[in-house]
């Protein structure tokens, strides 16, 4: 992992209010941008400590942290669970890439189904075959595991709805997300949608694959080590620049928050439109 990984978030902007709270994330990002005064001060700070970070978690990489969870033993990990024991454990990021696994196969065997189905789907965009991209998605949502008609509901009932002009929506999409000047009003629930699953085929239709998985697993990923960052610097949260704030899903099993550092919600009543600037990001 570089050290330069860019964690460009449009935090801020898009992380509009939830449920009617106030936006968890600060307005101090919008004052770096004066060339005098503190707002200034805050930029260079805040772009310092981003750096710092970076560096951190490249050495994350091959590191020596211990990393651990229990895989239950029934329903779909069954047979990963036999296979380590009922717990999975790994030192450092590199080992946990080693001992990646999904649906039974392994990093490399993943990525090569990832980039099939990349290359598929915006192929199909480019040709405006709508029928080719349903089918796609399709298949990208069982590969994912989020192909139950109930929990996804509201994702399939949108594909279906949206089937005559489903290539022109999703470039739409990928478009609005990468240009950090557009507004993501369109994100509504209606005429677009965001979410977990969205998250995954808007990744793969971007040409350039510049826009990020983002969900509330990768959210809680990065908070996890930006909370152990913090507390190893002793960071309180009003320090903490607002790039670093990255939005999590509140499911007590993937929180990472601590006494010392909280984290803005990634979903709430104005989900459709607060996923979308979290997937625009980019490694260098």
């Amino acid at each position: 992992m570089a050290a330069s990984l860019d964690l460009r978030v449009r935090a801020g902007r898009e992380m509009t209010s939830l449920g009617g709270a106030p936006s968890a994330v600060t307005p101090r990002a919008h004052a770096s941008f004066s060339p005098y005064g503190s707002g200034r001060i805050d930029a260079i700070r805040n772009h310092e400590q981003i750096r710092e970070f970076c560096h951190f978690l490249a050495h994350e990489w091959g590191g020596s942290r211990h990393h651990s969870y229990a895989v239950p033993s029934r329903g779909k990990s069954s047979a990963w669970s036999r296979t380590v024991d009922g717990k999975w454990s790994a030192v450092g990021l590199a080992d946990a890439v080693s001992k990646y696994a999904w649906s039974g196969k392994s990093f490399s065997e993943n990525k090569v189904e990832f980039d099939r189905f990349a290359a598929d789907l915006q192929s199909a965009i480019q040709r405006d075959s709508n029928n080719d991209v349903c089918a796609i998605l399709r298949a990208i949502m069982h590969w994912g595991g989020v192909d139950n008609k109930h929990r996804q509901k509201r994702t399939f009932e949108w594909i279906e709805r949206n089937a005559d002009e489903i290539s022109a929506k999703l470039s739409n999409a990928v478009d609005l997300i990468k240009d950090e000047r557009a507004s993501l009003d369109s994100f509504d629930g209606v005429n677009l949608i965001m979410n977990s699953t969205m998250a995954k085929i808007v990744s793969l239709g971007d040409p350039e694959q510049k826009l990020v998985m983002y969900d509330g697993r990768v959210g809680g990923a990065l908070g996890f080590f930006v909370a152990r960052f913090t507390e190893e610097r002793e960071i309180h949260q009003c320090d903490v620049a607002d790039q670093l704030l990255f939005a999590v899903d509140r499911e007590a099993k993937r929180t990472p928050e601590t006494n010392r550092i909280h984290f803005p919600a990634l979903f709430g009543n104005a989900r459709d439109r607060c996923m979308p600037g979290w997937c625009d990001g980019h490694h260098n």
